[in-house]
């Protein structure tokens, strides 16, 4: 796509030149999007540093249990890749129920933590707390500018800006993620994951025979309710098809064509933090070779 110069002719046919017309809103409707993108990552920097405290240590040991489905513990927490527990974070602080009156995390930041919020932040909280994990696919690329998907089990459309994390998608892949929507923000929350072609047919397959067993157990559960209460099925499919698939890739929304360096995890409740807090969910930068990515108390003070 050319691009255009601040001086030529405004494509919008007003006569005008482009700096004096539509460039105006164009640049408003960027710098409100940067906005709201700096509200996300600061509440979503809040939601993490709430999820850690010391009280969610029996949920957390509870839930790292269930998602897993047992297959590893958080002794084990150095074998996995550190995507790998952003992913299981993302599904914790979103969906695990908590010990207190099975609330969410999210739920319960929301009611606790909402005085400390901006109005943009609580916004993007609220959205946060309605948000589930589903497989979309991608049906239209717009290449620096959109991308258009469609949920595979409820049959909505979404649009979301095309980052550069997701550079390679095609029209046909299926991403697995969880969307926030906000108006007119969409964005997937902290991680997506590319689903392998193989195994698209048998994943959907799956989630729906555990859907219809559901539904004999919850009269007239939907789909959304479903995604929200089970999605940790997502990740059980994943460990069934260990070893016999290469290793999904992954996508962080906030990564960037210069940001390819994983950094260190803060997991666990009261874990010690690093310095240089970057944006969303992982605290700190790994400076030094020795320095384990997922981040112990106890271990790694």
């Amino acid at each position: 796509m050319t691009k255009l110069g601040r001086n030529a002719p405004c494509p919008c046919g007003s006569g005008k030149k482009y700096k004096h017309c539509c460039l105006r809103s164009e640049t408003a409707t960027r710098s409100e999007a940067l906005g709201r993108d700096r509200a996300w990552d600061t509440m979503m920097d809040k939601l993490l540093n709430f999820s850690r405290e010391a009280r969610f240590r029996g949920d957390l040991e509870s839930a790292f249990d269930l998602f897993w489905n047992k297959t590893y513990s958080t002794e084990q927490i150095d074998s996995l890749d550190p995507r790998q527990i952003m992913s299981f974070l993302d599904w914790y602080i979103h969906d695990y129920r908590t010990a207190f009156d099975s609330q969410r995390i999210v739920e319960l930041f929301l009611a606790e933590g909402a005085p400390i919020l901006s109005e943009q932040e609580l916004e993007l909280a609220k959205a946060a707390s309605q948000s589930y994990l589903s497989a979309h696919e991608v049906t239209e690329v717009d290449e620096g500018r959109t991308i258009k998907l469609l949920d595979v089990f409820q049959n909505l459309e979404h649009e979301l800006p095309h980052s550069p994390s997701l550079a390679g998608i095609k029209v046909g892949h299926m991403l697995l993620g969880r969307l926030v929507a906000a108006d007119d923000f969409q964005r997937f929350s902290w991680i997506s994951m590319l689903v392998p072609p193989e195994v698209e047919d048998e994943m959907r397959a799956y989630v729906a025979e555990i859907f219809s067993a559901y539904q004999e157990e919850h009269y007239q559960a939907t789909w959304e309710e479903f995604l929200r209460e089970r999605g940790y099925l997502f990740n059980h499919f994943m460990l069934r098809m260990k070893g016999e698939l290469p290793t999904p890739k992954i996508f962080l929304p906030y990564e960037t064509e210069q940001e390819g360096e994983v950094r260190p995890l803060v997991l666990t409740p009261e874990a010690p933090e690093t310095q240089d807090r970057p944006t969303v969910l992982v605290p700190g930068q790994d400076r030094g070779e020795s320095r384990p990515t997922v981040l112990v108390p106890g271990r790694d003070d």
